[in-house]
């Protein structure tokens, strides 16, 4: 199982009246979320749980198990969990095809925008290219926020 570490201090609050919105860093983290949160997160998000064989929560720690069909799938599967307010880690078992690349993820600092993102990566990597390897969880190139986490592009 691999580990992928959060900012619990940021992300999509996830229950209450204030479901939907992005915890801000300024804010103390919130309470631990629920399996169900959880769920509603992946849910929002249209990735099909039956690829999911295991979701448990421990304090601010996701277990995940499951198989996905490509590393894009199993990144979105990571990013969903870890991107909710109040986790802080993912250990994730996640089966993928022989020859996928392991994750690569970056935690948004203070960047408003994909674009301004990819200006700073050592890679030669585009904000459309970010875009495209973050959707359907990031939905236009101003959707980030500081604290969140984001996926790298890779080969699958």
């Amino acid at each position: 199982m691999k580990i992928y570490r959060f900012n619990p201090k940021a992300g999509r609050i996830a229950e209450g009246s204030l479901e939907g919105l992005i915890q801000s860093l300024d804010s103390p983290p919130p309470p631990k979320p629920g399996e169900s949160a959880i769920k509603r997160a992946f849910k929002r998000f249209g990735l099909a749980q039956m690829h999911m064989s295991h979701l448990v929560i421990d304090d601010r720690t996701i277990y995940l198990r499951g198989k996905a069909d490509s590393a894009k799938a199993r990144d979105q599967m990571i990013l969903t969990a870890g991107n909710v307010a109040g986790v802080a880690a993912v250990e994730a078992e996640i089966q993928v095809p022989p020859g996928t690349p392991d994750p690569k993820f970056l935690e948004i600092k203070t960047s408003h925008n994909l674009d301004e993102v990819a200006e700073k990566l050592p890679e030669d990597i585009s904000g459309d290219e970010l875009l495209d390897a973050n959707q359907p969880l990031v939905t236009s190139k101003d959707d980030i926020y500081p604290g969140q986490t984001i996926r790298l592009p890779t080969e699958n």
